[in-house]
């Protein structure tokens, strides 16, 4: 039997289905910490071919929904914010939109090409917050993953989203989160496991809001979300936007480097 890459302990067999409508996929149940993992994900080269899954019709509002939400947290964050990063940032939306409204965010991803974020690539820099959205039941090993991260960035606190299931229940079969139609999702949480996550990172797991979480050295439990969506209107006025100045910046950049062009 494979064992879990959380915490080494051999997974119990559940069943097995087909990815991509050609892959036998086999999902095991480490219930030391009741995570789900799928067994040596070989497709992935392909169901990454895009790195957006074409089932993913709410990647849009799913990034406005969590710049609006992130805002309203780091305006009221335990700690003064200066910069964020984005672990899994895709084409950039969420770097892009949080730069929109003030807060100065980076982009990195291995597997995406940054569309909407160009000229703020993360680079070898600490950043105190960092973000994770729709990322971790796209790894393997969702842990090392974190820790690799946190160990070349330094933050202090992680968001991050996970649709969790039931501690003690294996979702059925028509869970529409095991993503079989595309084959991205090879890791499934519950809160025990993201808890064992956090532990590894030397941090607190805070739930903030239903499928948004924090992994955290400081206290985000006295920090809320608003119930009524007013966290646009509200987070305008906390701070300039950036919009303008970073348009300065890559226009500058970009007359640098075609002034080279023309000495050549």
């Amino acid at each position: 039997m494979p064992v879990s890459p959380l915490t080494g302990f051999e997974g119990r067999f559940l069943f097995e289905r087909t990815v991509l409508g050609r892959h036998l996929a086999r999902y095991f149940m480490d219930d030391e910490i009741q995570y789900i993992f799928v067994e040596a994900p070989h497709w992935l080269d392909e169901a990454y071919d895009a790195a957006i899954a074409a089932t993913d019709t709410g990647i849009i509002a799913r990034n406005t929904h969590n710049i609006d939400r992130i805002s309203w947290l780091l305006a009221r964050a335990p700690k003064p914010f200066r910069s964020g990063v984005d672990i899994g940032a895709g084409h950039g939306h969420f770097v892009r939109g949080m730069r929109d409204q003030g807060f100065p965010f980076f982009w990195q991803d291995k597997y995406a090409e940054n569309l909407f974020a160009r000229g703020f690539e993360a680079g070898d820099a600490k950043y105190d917050v960092a973000v994770a959205f729709e990322v971790l039941e796209h790894l393997e090993n969702p842990a090392a993953f974190l820790e690799e991260a946190h160990a070349k960035y330094g933050f202090d606190t992680l968001f991050f989203t996970a649709t969790c299931f039931q501690e003690g229940e294996v979702p059925p079969e028509d869970w529409w989160y095991w993503a079989h139609e595309s084959g991205q999702h090879i890791s499934f949480f519950s809160r025990t496991a993201l808890e064992h996550v956090a532990e590894r990172l030397d941090m607190r797991l805070f739930h903030l809001h239903g499928d948004l979480f924090a992994m955290s050295r400081l206290d985000w439990s006295r920090v809320r979300l608003p119930r009524l969506r007013l966290w646009r209107d509200l987070t305008r006025r906390s701070r300039p936007s950036l919009t303008m100045t970073d348009h300065e910046v890559i226009r500058e950049g970009l007359r640098e480097k075609q002034a080279g062009f023309a000495k050549d």
